[in-house]
C-alpha cells in the first residue's frame, strides 16, 4: 500500500510540473479577448483566470454582469489584455502565496496587463471596486487597495457593499489545505 501511494504521489507531482512548465511559456494576447466574467477571460486558444483577484460570480448576478462589463470596459479602452505568469504584481505582496495549480476548472491561472499601459489587470479591478482582493493566491497584494474601494464605496461597494464584503472576508481566509506547509516561498 505504501509503494502505490509513491507511485499515486510522484505521478501527482510530475503532472503538476508539467502544468506548471506550460503555465510558465503561457503568454497570451489579444486586442479582443472574450470576456467570461470579471475574472475570466477567453483567448482563441484558452480560457485564463485572473490570478489574486475575486469578482462577484452567478450568486449576485447582478453585479457579476456589472464586474463583466467593467473588464469589458477597461479592455476596450486600454487595447485588449496581455497575459502571463510573469506579469504578477510581486511587489505589492505583504505575505506568502498559497501554492496553486496552473490550471483549475479547465483555466490558466495567469496575471494579465492592459497593453496601452501596462496597468495590472487585478490591481485596477480591486482598485475600482470591481473585485477584491484572494489573498492565498495574490500574498495579500491588493488588500490596500481593497480597502480604499470599499472606505470609497467604488464600483460594486457602492451597489452592494454588503455582498463585497462577504466576498472579501470569504476570499481573506485560508482554505482548508493550505497550511504552512503549502505556502510558496
Amino acid at each position: 500500500m505504501g509503494i502505490s501511494f509513491v507511485v499515486v504521489a510522484l505521478y501527482a507531482i510530475s503532472q503538476n510540473r508539467e502544468s506548471l512548465v506550460e503555465a510558465s511559456r503561457t503568454r497570451l494576447a489579444s486586442s479582443s479577448p472574450a470576456i467570461i466574467d470579471g475574472d475570466t477571460i477567453d483567448f482563441p486558444t484558452a480560457r485564463v483566470r485572473i490570478i489574486g483577484i475575486d469578482a462577484p460570480d452567478d450568486d449576485v448576478p447582478q453585479l457579476k454582469a456589472m464586474a463583466s462589463q467593467a473588464l469589458r470596459d477597461l479592455t476596450n479602452r486600454d487595447g485588449g489584455l496581455d497575459c502571463s505568469v510573469s506579469m504578477f504584481d510581486y511587489a505589492l505582496r505583504r505575505e506568502n502565496q498559497c501554492r496553486t495549480d496552473a490550471k483549475s476548472s479547465g483555466r490558466l491561472n495567469l496575471a494579465c496587463r492592459f497593453p496601452a499601459n501596462r496597468a495590472s489587470v487585478g490591481a485596477t479591478l480591486v482598485a475600482q471596486g470591481y473585485a477584491v482582493d484572494y489573498r492565498v493566491f495574490s500574498g495579500g497584494a491588493y488588500v490596500a487597495l481593497m480597502q480604499q474601494a470599499a472606505a470609497k464605496r467604488a464600483g460594486l461597494w457602492g451597489v452592494d457593499y454588503e455582498a463585497m464584503r462577504q466576498l472579501a472576508v470569504r476570499r481573506a481566509q485560508v482554505p482548508k489545505g493550505c497550511s504552512t506547509g503549502t505556502i510558496a516561498r
